[in-house]
């Protein structure tokens, strides 16, 4: 059950997040050996030297929020846009949607065939934002994680996706009618403090530990998300809830915490070469 191999990818866009600290972390919680930390996934495995990457990638904007994934072939320029952001070392804007699931499987082919094994595991810190499509109400939504392999964790995500207060909205809707967009971000920072998580929060590295684990539980345990809002499994969607999983909590439920406990006294196996 224990992963010979756990692999974190950050392309490097927020100071805040510390990926050393998140690989410790993963070690300590599962006993795997052999964690290491890489930089974009994209340029690991793709880069702007990969034929048609940028074109692939393009495709997989979502221009509305509410039309079903679509195969539309990008304009020029969209390309154009990937390809800069692949020879800049992957650093650009996170306004762009992406289609989550659709990106997975781009990402899932760039990895070498060894590297696709469930023993394997592969976690991709992204400022991309990514989204999911809901039969339910016929629209796409903001993702913090898309679980499998690899997994995508969104750092503009896990700011953006989990709702904010009821409140918050309603302050914003008020302030943007008396005050310019800078000056109602700060107003609204200093009321709401400490709610809810911002850009380049100093809360993130926490936050990534968490959500590394429900990326490692998923793929070596088959645990997906867990309903204890005390758990860093639980799947927020607000972000009160996030903050109070992996902050105020930062712990596991006593299910979760037996079984990271079963997976750490798990006899050590062979190193896998690193290469």
């Amino acid at each position: 059950m224990r992963p010979e191999r756990i692999t974190i990818y950050d392309d490097g866009t927020v100071d805040a997040l510390d990926t050393a600290a998140v690989v410790r972390y993963v070690e300590e919680q599962t006993g795997c050996s052999n964690v290491r930390a890489r930089g974009s996934f994209l340029l690991q495995y793709g880069g702007s030297e990969v034929p048609n990457l940028a074109a692939s990638i393009a495709r997989l904007k979502v221009r509305t929020a509410s039309a079903p994934p679509a195969a539309a072939e990008p304009v020029p320029a969209e390309v154009d846009f990937e390809r800069r952001r692949l020879e800049k070392a992957d650093r650009g804007p996170f306004g762009i949607l992406y289609d989550g699931f659709g990106l997975q499987t781009l990402m899932r082919e760039l990895l070498p065939t060894a590297e696709r094994r469930l023993s394997r595991v592969h976690i991709a810190f992204t400022n991309r934002l990514v989204a999911s499509w809901s039969e339910d109400d016929r629209r796409y939504h903001l993702r913090t994680i898309i679980l499998g392999l690899p997994a995508i964790i969104s750092t503009t995500g896990l700011v953006e996706a989990p709702a904010k207060p009821r409140e918050f909205y309603v302050a914003r809707q008020q302030l943007a009618r008396s005050a310019s967009v800078e000056l109602a971000h700060a107003l609204l920072k200093a009321r709401f403090e400490g709610q809810f998580l911002d850009h380049n929060d100093p809360r993130l590295t926490e936050v990534a530990k968490g959500y590394a684990m429900q990326a490692v539980l998923y793929q070596a345990a088959g645990e997906a998300f867990c309903p204890d809002p005390d758990c860093r499994l639980f799947n927020a969607h607000w972000q009160a809830e996030l903050v109070r999983a992996q902050v105020t909590s930062g712990q596991y439920c006593p299910r979760h915490a037996a079984v990271l406990q079963e997976m750490r006294q798990e006899p050590q196996g062979a190193p896998s070469p690193v290469d």
